[in-house]
Formats: structure tokens, sequence, C-alpha cells
């Protein structure tokens, strides 16, 4: 007679938090402290669960140590941690936006944002483009390019300026200008 297995599963999500990030053989696997199932003992290394992933091709964000995450066990199992996404514990920890877009009709914006600060803002407006920045994306200081309908921007946040607009390429404002 077979015996029923008694070994206690774990379904759904369960809030953990990173421990390590640095997956030895790169396939953007994390370990996780996840109180409500293992105690204060880390997962095994969790696998991510990802939008995209194929051969030389996908998605590779890792969280840095800290960060929340969601984490599943498959099959219930706690020696087969899942992570599945992130979360922010607070307001404080999102990452830097814009303003409230003016027209709640348009699309929100889309950010990827590193804890640097370094930032991809895809607008949902399409007049506002594309703004890749290096450090905070709201500070003027901050070097940026921005792609718009409008044309091309380029700033290095010291002054220093290239915008292509209308097939007039223009260098620190008006300074030189070439047609």
């Amino acid at each position: 007679m077979m015996r029923a297995r008694t070994k206690k599963r774990f379904f759904g999500k369960y809030r953990g938090v990173v421990e390590m990030n640095a997956d030895p053989e790169l396939k953007g696997r994390i370990q996780v402290m996840v109180p409500d199932v293992l105690g204060a003992v880390p997962t095994s290394w969790a696998l991510p669960c990802l939008p995209n992933a194929g051969v030389k091709s996908g998605v590779h964000v890792i969280p840095a140590v800290g960060t929340n995450v969601w984490v599943e066990f498959e099959h219930g199992d706690p020696n087969k941690p899942i992570w599945t996404g992130c979360f922010w514990g607070s307001t404080t920890e999102a990452p830097v936006t814009p303003p409230p877009q003016s027209n709640p009709i348009l699309p929100p914006d889309v950010v990827v944002q590193t804890v640097a600060q370094n930032t991809i803002l895809v607008s949902g407006n399409p007049a506002t483009g594309i703004t890749f920045s290096c450090g905070p994306p709201l500070l003027p200081t901050s070097p940026r390019i921005t792609i718009s309908p409008a044309g091309i921007m380029i700033t290095d946040g010291k002054g220093g300026s290239i915008s292509i607009i209308a097939g007039v390429v223009a260098i620190n404002e008006l300074a030189l200008v070439v047609k």
C-alpha cells in the first residue's frame, strides 16, 4: 500500500526579501528570505519567472539585495522556489516619475530605473517620446537623450547640447548650426 506524502506544501505567493543575487550559474536566480515558509533560513536558488526567455534572448533583470520580491514554490515544494516579481514596500521605494499626466486619456508612462537612477522613460504621450537619462531623471544636471516626433535632443547636463530638429543640427543651442 502506498503512503501519502506528509510533506507540507506551500501554494500561492509569499512575501520575501532578496538575500543573495550573485547567481553562480548566471540564470537570474536569487536566494530569498521567506519567513512565512522557511523562518530565518534563506531559500535555495529561486528560478526567475520571466516574460520572455529563449536561447540567447530574453529579459535579464536581477533585483538588488534587500529588494522585496514575490515568491512561489513549484508544486508547493519549498525546495523549488520561483521568484515571480518585485513590489515596493513604500512610496519612497518607487522610481522617480514625472508629475501626473494632465490628460488621463493617454496611456501611462513606462519607467525602467536602476538603483543608481539611470532611467529609461517611455512616455504615454506620443508627442513626448522616449528619454534616456544618467542619474535622477528630473534633475537638470543629469545627462540625457530625448527622442520625440519633434526631434532628438542630447544634453550633457552641464550646458553642452546637440539637437536635431527638422533637418537642422544645433550644437550648444545656436553656437553652431548646420543645415
